[in-house]
């Protein structure tokens, strides 16, 4: 799903969150829930959209109607031995919009 796409099912209330989800490496990358399924956000090559930080992410989604955006940062032991299997990320909600 590109920027455009978003924006229209974002409009016709088909989008219940947009989730900028912390990558390894100090970038982030976009989903938006759509139908109970994460769908990564793309750039115009088709590509996924990697952004460097959340006042960018914020400036690539200022077209986008208000929609609750959500840091997804995924925990850091999932695979150590003996840990619990169950899913363990972080979701701190965040203000589409910067106060800023």
């Amino acid at each position: 799903m590109n920027v455009h796409q978003l924006t229209q099912h974002v409009k016709n209330g088909d989008v219940q969150e947009i989730n900028l989800v912390s990558m390894e490496g100090g970038s982030y990358v976009l989903h938006a829930l759509k139908d109970n399924a994460s769908c990564p956000i793309v750039d115009a090559k088709g590509d996924t959209l990697h952004i460097a930080s959340v006042e960018e992410a914020r400036k690539f989604l200022s077209d986008v109607p208000d929609v609750q955006l959500y840091l997804v940062q995924p925990a850091v032991y999932e695979e150590m031995v003996g840990q619990p299997s169950a899913p363990l990320d972080s979701r701190e909600p965040l203000p589409l919009r910067s106060s800023f």
